[in-house]
């Protein structure tokens, strides 16, 4: 089928192919538009051949772009543009014409059709668009090629450069003001912690430095008319401030975003001059929370916001991240009871605070899901960070991210039982990100539904690193099922690619409840198996977690699939309610699956905290609620390593309690409403029927008195 368009525009324009070496052209013989026809980039979406096409589109050596195109036949010639990915994803025409967009405006003659584009940034996607253009003038050139939105494959061309070999940190920016920083410089190469390729691809002094002459100060492009004193736009390094090794640097502005480089003028292209890049926010002062009102448009061109009544909010989001007359940590207000969407994804790369005003009720934020284009849910997410633009090569650091309070929901969003599946996520994170340091992400009292193939999961070559991840007081339900099998990506999905990132480093589930949202597993980095750096250890707690019907599709689905751990490293798991249940009658499977450990890596030393953890006493598997990888394993899981649990060997079985309770008996009705083979059957309505019963056998059992589980259902017990 990805051939068609190739074959119909052949077909349509008289062709007689040939390869790109003997001038392949297409013959306007026989073609009544006076137009010129559309060339096409040449990739595997119009070719077939994948990369056995020798004239294919592709990034060549690290950093620069081989362009291929197909020729026409008595044209004037070509026009090529080329912009960053992110600023002509939309594939509007009004984005491909706004000059600021554009990196690229070339035009080559009729007998050409190829162009090698060099020295490009690294790790940077860029989008390609081409016309023909007539012998007869503008109004007859052909249609561009090359404006779609990343949807439709055929239509655009994207191509992204190689990652950059390993740089030397030489620059290191701190004390932060609101219109000072501070570069301090170190260019030992002695220090630099050489990988084996500082020699090759950097100029090394005779005195053992790294050889640097200039910093600049640039405003980042999300807020490209930022303060730079002329000074510091390119800077002079004088020996003075190398003998004291540092740079203060003033008359920036407050709330904005500068990118900063040292450099070696040396070399004659620039991305491989320059060393690691800080990419700095400037401090500012918050002010008041500002109350985002509902209002709902009438006029409102995006499909499902009147039938749903909502009013938009991403538009709002995405603007605060280049607004610099507003503070990292603005306080954004919703108001309860009135529901807010998403038209886009959004990036959080600016710390902020999203809540419902208090004592207004409970927002509802929907993550777009309200109409379909052929049968497919119009679904959107937050992503971590940003994909970088002109010049940024560094990672961004981000303060805190606030969710309190708000009910997400894509209500349109399917599972694998409807037949199509959705595949959204809370938050996920582009593959060319720039890398990411978080200090605090949290989420108080929110409820998630129909983040169907993830929740949170993070990708790309870059760093990622979490200081703190908390989630707590927050319910999931009508999550998962992406596959036949439960699987999708896992609720944290970290994806291992570098060995010194860290999502984990203190991440706290307390208080929340997990109902029958079928996932690959909760906590993973991919099993990547890494001489994790020495700052690097894990440290996760979960505690005083409900969860109902963990992922019972299949075998394999674990709680922790985190196989090899970097040495130093603790779990603690405290506290959590296991429960299987169904009705009479309902054949579903009902696996659950506890933890997947086989290696600590480094120091070899690990601590485990894992105690006073309580299951319902149905769909057990010899006598334990896990029907394979249990805590207590000996193989492969925390009982392997059990001198090392805080609390002793005998905590690491989840207990029944003296006298052992049934759901039924402990809830008011904790089954799934509808069973197997239905396609809803993982599905819940609501989740009133998880209070405890105002029964004896609740008050005198162990998951009552010793506080086991999310606190709410025990707080209010029914009748």
């Amino acid at each position: 089928m990805k051939n068609n368009l190739f074959y119909i525009l052949m077909l349509l324009f008289s062709v007689s192919t040939f390869s790109c070496k003997d001038d392949e052209v297409v013959s306007s013989d026989g073609y009544s538009s006076e137009r010129e026809f559309m060339t096409m980039f040449r990739k595997d979406d119009n070719t077939g051949k994948g990369d056995s096409d020798p004239y294919r589109c592709q990034a060549v050596d690290l950093n620069d772009i081989q362009l291929y195109w197909y020729g026409v036949k008595d044209c004037a010639g070509y026009e090529i543009k080329m912009a960053l990915q992110p600023n002509v994803s939309s594939g509007l025409a009004k984005d491909w014409e706004n000059a600021a967009y554009i990196l690229l405006d070339t035009i080559v003659g009729s007998d050409v059709t190829d162009l090698l584009i060099k020295d490009l940034q690294y790790s940077t996607e860029y989008r390609f668009a081409i016309r023909t253009l007539s012998k007869k003038g503008e109004g007859y050139h052909s249609k561009w090629y090359g404006y779609g939105n990343g949807r439709q494959w055929a239509d655009y061309l994207g191509i992204e450069t190689g990652a950059r070999y390993n740089v030397p940190e030489v620059i290191v920016v701190n004390e932060v003001t609101k219109t000072t920083l501070r570069i301090n410089i170190d260019r030992a190469y002695a220090t630099s912690g050489d990988d084996g390729t500082f020699e090759t691809n950097f100029e090394i002094d005779g005195n053992g430095n790294f050889v640097m002459q200039t910093i600049s100060v640039e405003a980042s492009p999300t807020n490209p008319d930022a303060t730079v004193p002329e000074k510091w736009k390119n800077y002079t390094i004088t020996s003075t401030d190398f003998e004291r090794g540092y740079i203060d640097v003033d008359g920036l502005q407050e709330n904005s975003v500068y990118v900063i480089n040292a450099e070696n003028k040396n070399i004659p292209v620039h991305w491989d001059a320059i060393y690691n890049t800080c990419v700095i926010r400037m401090d500012g002062e918050p002010g008041d929370p500002i109350l985002i009102e509902h209002i709902c448009d009438p006029n409102d061109t995006i499909p499902g916001a009147t039938t749903y009544n909502a009013s938009r909010l991403d538009t709002i989001l995405s603007n605060y991240n280049s607004d610099a007359s507003l503070a990292e940590g603005t306080i954004f207000e919703l108001e309860g009871g009135k529901t807010y969407y998403f038209a886009t994804n959004v990036s959080l790369c600016k710390g902020l605070t999203l809540r419902t005003k208090a004592g207004t009720g409970r927002a509802k934020v929907l993550m777009n899901g309200m109409s379909t284009v052929n049968g497919v849910c119009q679904a959107m997410n937050f992503m971590f960070g940003r994909q970088p633009q002109s010049g940024e090569l560094g990672g961004i650091n981000i303060k805190s991210l606030i969710f309190e309070g708000i009910d997400f929901d894509c209500p349109l969003a399917t599972n694998y039982g409807d037949g199509t599946v959705t595949g959204n996520y809370f938050i996920n994170m582009y593959s060319n990100g720039m890398a990411v340091t978080l200090q605090s992400f949290e989420l108080r009292d929110c409820t998630f539904q129909r983040m169907i193939r993830g929740f949170v999961r993070v990708q790309g070559s870059n760093r990622k690193n979490f200081e703190k991840f908390l989630v707590e007081d927050c319910l999931f339900y009508n999550c998962g099922y992406y596959d036949n099998s439960g699987r999708g990506y896992a609720w944290i999905a970290g994806d291992g690619k570098h060995a010194k990132s860290n999502i984990y480093e203190n991440m706290i589930f307390r208080n929340n409840t997990f109902y029958d949202s079928p996932r690959t597993c909760f906590f993973t980095d991919n099993g990547k198996d890494f001489s994790w750096a020495s700052n690097i250890q894990y440290n996760i707690t979960l505690e005083n977690n409900t969860f109902v019907n963990y992922s019972t599709r299949s075998s394999g689905r674990k709680i922790f699939d985190l196989r090899y751990l970097p040495g130093g490293s603790k779990i603690t798991v405290k506290k959590n309610l296991f429960i299987l249940t169904k009705k009479d009658g309902d054949d579903r499977n009902l696996y659950m699956e506890g933890m997947d450990i086989r290696q600590i890596n480094g120091s070899g030393e690990i601590t485990f905290d894992i105690e006073k953890n309580y299951s319902t006493n149905t769909n057990l598997t010899s006598g334990s609620i896990f029907s394979s990888s249990a805590f207590s394993a000996s193989k492969n899981s925390a009982g392997y390593w059990a001198a090392y649990n805080l609390p002793g060997k005998a905590e690491l079985e989840v207990h029944l309690g003296n006298t052992g309770i049934s759901p039924i008996d402990l809830m008011v009705n904790p089954n799934p409403p509808h069973i197997s083979p239905d396609p809803d059957m993982h599905e819940v309505d609501n989740l009133d029927g998880l209070y405890y019963k105002n029964t004896d056998a609740v008050r005198n059992h162990e998951i009552y008195t010793l506080g086991i589980g999310d606190p709410r259902w025990a707080e209010t017990v029914m009748p």
